[in-house]
């Protein structure tokens, strides 16, 4: 009589895992495990114990297979048509935030995609990675957390992919002897021969000077051995060629390479204005100058450069007979831009603390932080109850053009006084108020005008008070700010 023991796992004394059935362990792995019956992994996530081989290294917490503390994990499958199928089941409650996927290293230098799915997210009831493995899946594989590191292990396959750090496949076949491997770029090796076909070794893959005058039998190469125009002049040693050796009117125009012939090459006074052909010099056959150099002419009419300027200098003539020069354009005091609004609807306040005034407000946006900002100001007519009334101008928040203080009395751009106790009309039209600011910013910039009276007041902008008569007035006023140039 016999006994069959059935386990699930094989730990040794110390808890260690030997073998498991979840792993494929070693002899057979049947039923075929397809999509719909992979091979399951349960995954949760823990705090780290010292069994972790990365314990102590990047994220505390590492990823537990089936109970098992981050375990090399065998996976097998080869036929493309028919891969194995393991799905890493990433449902418990524990993996919210550890997405475990693959990559080539455990640094995590490049994901490996091919067969891998995903589904859910991690954490959520039917959640998982599952990965199908045949031939190209490599033979080792880091899973890993995609936001932690040092969470996982490593897979292990049998497979004619190798990870060194690249995925390299090898070759399925055996080469002929004497065949060397090589890559096509992308990690596909193969068997090619180290004898070059014919027509494959081309002049530019013959490095300079590899052929040399020793390496060639005597008479080896005749005039059917050299292909049109195979000797160029560099493949000629100087002072070789000589006048005996060539042939009456066998170098024209046509034999001679362009810039063959070089200035010293011609004797001294052989060429003359007689034979240069009308047009022949042209600004390409001209000798090299400094990028931006102008040419003039000195006082004896010999060409001379003119040295090449600076950023926006401009060129300046120094008179006749004088090498003109790039000097720096003339100071600032341009305006830049100009931006202007005008009131003609009436606006009366009562309030004791500045409001803005409608429609004298500008926003602008400086070309340079060391521009000015030139703002002027015109009311055309104004009504106040014979109580002080006072202008303010503001930058933002800021104002900008205040009087000194003195006692107890009310700073302000600009005031129109009236009595003390109040009590009568007043008009008055034709104000007018200028500045000039230095914001130094390049930053969009709001100026505007601002308005109040003294406590039992009324400050009118636009007209006066009364309507009623034909001498008093209504007005318009303006507001215009204009940028100048530093």
């Amino acid at each position: 009589m016999s006994s069959i023991l059935k386990v699930d796992t094989i730990q040794d004394q110390n808890g260690n895992l030997i073998i498991s059935k979840d792993s494929g362990g070693s002899g057979f792995l049947s039923p075929y495990a397809s999509s719909s019956a992979a091979i399951t992994y349960t995954v949760t996530v823990a705090s780290k114990t010292s069994a972790h081989p990365y314990y102590g290294v990047g994220s505390s917490s590492g990823y537990f297979i089936n109970g098992i503390e981050s375990p090399i994990i065998e996976i097998k499958g080869n036929d493309t048509s028919k891969p194995y199928h393991y799905k890493f089941d990433q449902s418990d409650s524990s993996n919210s935030g550890h997405p475990l996927l693959f990559y080539n290293n455990v640094g995590k230098t490049t994901q490996f995609t091919t067969g891998v799915t995903t589904n859910g997210t991690p954490g959520s009831s039917g959640a998982y990675t599952m990965i199908a493995v045949d031939s190209q899946t490599p033979n080792i594989l880091y899973y890993q957390c995609s936001s932690h590191a040092n969470m996982g292990n490593h897979t292990f396959a049998t497979s004619p992919v190798v990870n060194t750090g690249v995925f390299l496949t090898l070759p399925t076949a055996d080469g002929s002897s004497g065949e060397f491997v090589t890559t096509n770029g992308s990690g596909v090796l193969s068997f090619a021969s180290a004898t070059p076909a014919d027509g494959s070794i081309s002049t530019a893959k013959i490095a300079d000077d590899a052929v040399s005058q020793a390496k060639i039998a005597d008479d080896a190469v005749g005039a059917d051995q050299l292909a049109a125009s195979a000797v160029v002049t560099a493949s000629i040693v100087d002072d070789n060629v000589t006048q005996a050796k060539i042939a009456d009117d066998a170098v024209g125009a046509d034999q001679l390479a362009a810039s063959a012939v070089v200035t010293a090459s011609i004797v001294d006074a052989n060429v003359t204005s007689a034979k240069i052909a009308n047009d022949a010099i042209t600004l390409a056959k001209m000798a090299p100058g400094t990028d931006g150099n102008l040419i003039s002419y000195d006082t004896s009419g010999n060409p001379v450069a003119v040295a090449t300027g600076s950023s926006g200098q401009i060129l300046t003539s120094a008179g006749a007979g004088a090498v003109p020069s790039f000097q720096a354009a003339p100071g600032g005091g341009k305006i830049l831009q100009v931006l202007s609004t005008t009131k003609t609807a009436r606006q009366s306040t009562t309030s004791t603390s500045p409001e803005d005034i409608s429609n004298m407000s500008i926003a602008i946006t400086p070309s340079a932080s060391n521009s000015k900002i030139f703002i002027t100001a015109y009311f055309g007519a104004v009504g106040y109850n014979g109580y002080q009334s006072f202008v303010n101008l503001v930058r933002g928040s800021t104002n900008i053009l205040l009087g000194d203080s003195a006692g107890n009395t009310q700073r302000c751009s600009m005031t129109f006084t009236g009595a003390d106790s109040g009590g009568t009309t007043t008009s008055a039209g034709g104000f007018a108020l200028s500045f000039l600011d230095s914001p130094s910013t390049t930053n969009q910039t709001t100026y505007k005008m601002q308005f109040f009276v003294r406590s039992g007041g009324t400050f009118e902008i636009g007209g006066t008070q009364n309507t009623t008569l034909s001498y008093f007035a209504s007005g318009p006023s303006t507001f215009t700010v204009m940028e100048v140039g530093a």
